[in-house]
């Protein structure tokens, strides 16, 4: 997205990229383009820093606060050059701060760049998440083989036990007697390396929690 109140300068930038490739929608207004943006799919914004409506640092502030668009990266293009206001933009989180005029060339070795950056980075959060799901997947295998180690019963009891179910509670619910459900118990300490009540209760928690 280029936005720019200069029309003639705009629709020549738009021209030119098209020819490169790209896929360019225009705004004349920062106004114009904040409507947009909650529409359309961008991966680009190229903004103009002097603008009538808004100016360009505004026009980011105001993106900033959107979450679904305050990540979008942007190029500042402006007849605004001084070093302070380059400062002011890379410091506010521009890919880049190109004076008016400007060559068209440039300006598509910076677009390839920071779209080049960003579908690393999104390469990067791919990679991420299917690391998850093969750690998910461990899990889950792992947590199969944990529970293979007790009977029917004892997983039973101990589900039990971590629900705050007193003995004679769990005697009473499943027909044994409580001498029994000491027993299950203390297997249960012994299978889990558990030294007490809590930490068995624990121990079913972090199991299920995957810690």
């Amino acid at each position: 997205m280029i936005i720019d109140d200069e029309e003639t300068l705009l629709l020549a930038i738009k021209k030119y990229l098209i020819t490169q490739g790209f896929k360019v929608i225009v705004c004349n207004s920062g106004r114009a383009a904040l409507s947009r943006l909650n529409k359309e799919k961008i991966d680009l914004i190229i903004i103009d820093v002097l603008m009538s409506d808004i100016n360009g640092y505004d026009l980011v502030k105001q993106l900033k606060t959107r979450p679904n668009i305050g990540h979008i990266p942007f190029i500042f293009l402006t007849a605004k050059g001084m070093t302070e206001d380059r400062i002011k933009g890379y410091k506010m989180g521009c890919k880049a701060y190109l004076g008016k005029p400007f060559d068209p060339e440039e300006l598509v070795a910076i677009i390839d760049n920071v779209l080049c950056d960003r579908k690393n980075i999104q390469n990067i959060l791919n990679i991420k998440s299917e690391i998850k799901e093969i750690r998910d997947s461990i899990y889950k295998f792992d947590q199969l083989n944990e529970y293979k180690k007790f009977t029917r019963r004892e997983i039973t009891i101990l589900l039990a036990v971590s629900n705050g179910l007193s003995n004679k509670d769990i005697a009473h619910n499943l027909n044994i007697s409580i001498r029994n459900v000491e027993n299950y118990i203390t297997r249960l300490l012994h299978k889990t390396n558990s030294t007490n009540r809590i930490k068995l209760a624990n121990y079913r928690y972090l199991l299920h929690k995957g810690e």
